[in-house]
């Protein structure tokens, strides 16, 4: 009796480990999709950035795969899971793989083979490299070469970049200490990067100058004289002057103040916009004749040195001081930064500028250094926030 119960007892162990072996086999096949139902592609190593689908890391399959098409998104360093869906037997299923996101590309040092700094600048070198990478990760950069900001002269040195994966780029530069700015023969700006005396980087090319993509046009920073505004409102076509020409996004904002400006009962126009060089040249030789040129260079400017050719400013109604305490006059100082615009030529900033009060003249910045410079009420001069000069070279 005893031998029965044991057998019996041992019979049912033998089932329920056969059983266990059953699930087990059964689960190894499921894990084992890929093997079978879906076979993945031998490297599942993919390019930082690069744009493939689920489709592209799957090598066959035995099965519908429902979401081939789906992107994956490639955008960041590191382990990826990703989920196959797939039909079985008119069921749906999933199976998640791992794929491994690498970035294999070096930096891009774009930076030109000379720099140009003025003497006695506290800026870093490393803040005016222009360094790109496929990561969008903080790149480092290190400059291996002595120079010195304090003395005049010139110093090769090489710029070293390396992004979060370990890739690196080189390039090697000049770095030109100078008295000052450089011009050409014919008062034109000679490409160059320069540092104020905030630490702001100056970026001159093709002879325009800019901040933080801010074009800068002062009695310091000139223009060509064959420049227009890239993409303008309406075509210049030949005219030396004119109100609707200027760049399409400073239309574009003035259009929005003006008709906020008219919901208050008020009216806004643009007396001047845009003068070519030429156009100025004669204004200002205008001026001189009628005023002298100490007197003219307080009010007007002079060829090449005006806001006017950049397409970025305009005058409004009046252009005169009676603007400044119309209704109009005092809408706009108030509420002209939302819309991007700065008072150019604040009160009591003369030394900073080089010019007058203009309550009426207008430069578009964009809304965000609109706001700085609109400083509650108390206007600060684009010269006095990026610590730059306006003195005629001469």
């Amino acid at each position: 009796m005893a031998k029965k119960k044991r057998k019996r007892k041992f019979k049912r162990i033998v089932k329920i480990f056969l059983g266990l072996l059953i699930v087990i086999v059964l689960v190894l096949l499921y894990l084992n999709i890929n093997n079978k139902d879906i076979i993945l592609k031998n490297d599942l190593t993919i390019e930082l950035g690069s744009d493939i689908k689920v489709s592209d890391i799957i090598e066959s399959s035995k099965y519908k795969v429902i979401n081939k098409e789906d992107k994956i998104d490639t955008s960041k360093l590191g382990n990826k899971e990703i989920t196959i869906k797939y039909k079985k037997n008119n069921k749906n299923n999933s199976y998640i793989v791992k794929i491994k996101i690498i970035d294999s590309e070096k930096p891009v040092i774009s930076t030109e083979e000379e720099i140009n700094v003025t003497i006695g600048s506290n800026a870093k070198i490393e803040d005016m490299i222009d360094v790109s990478d496929n990561s969008g990760d903080d790149i480092d950069i290190s400059i291996d070469g002595d120079y010195d900001l304090k003395k005049k002269g010139e110093y090769q040195v090489t710029i070293i970049a390396t992004d979060s994966s370990g890739n690196k780029s080189s390039k090697k530069v000049k770095i030109n200490v100078l008295d000052n700015l450089d011009y050409n023969a014919d008062g034109s700006l000679i490409d160059g990067i320069y540092t104020t005396n905030k630490g702001y980087t100056v970026k001159i090319q093709n002879g325009v100058a800019s901040i933080n993509d801010i074009i800068i046009v002062n009695k310091t920073y000139s223009l060509p004289s064959t420049y227009t505004p890239k993409k303008p409102y309406k075509s210049i076509a030949g005219r030396g002057y004119c109100t609707d020409c200027m760049e399409d996004f400073v239309v574009e904002a003035f259009l929005k103040m003006k008709d906020d400006a008219s919901r208050e009962g008020l009216k806004l126009w643009v007396g001047s916009g845009f003068r070519s060089y030429d156009t100025q040249k004669m204004l200002y030789n205008n001026y001189v004749n009628k005023d002298g040129k100490e007197a003219a260079d307080t009010y007007s400017a002079r060829a090449g040195y005006s806001e006017h050719q950049s397409g970025l400013c305009f005058d409004l109604n009046s252009d005169s001081d009676a603007f400044t305490n119309t209704k109009e006059g005092k809408w706009v100082n108030d509420n002209a930064y939302k819309y991007g615009f700065v008072i150019r030529f604040p009160k009591n900033k003369e030394e900073y500028t080089g010019y007058e009060y203009e309550s009426w003249h207008l430069r578009y910045v964009g809304e965000e250094l609109a706001k700085k410079l609109y400083n509650n009420g108390d206007w600060i001069s684009l010269e006095e926030y990026f610590g730059i000069t306006s003195k005629y070279p001469d």
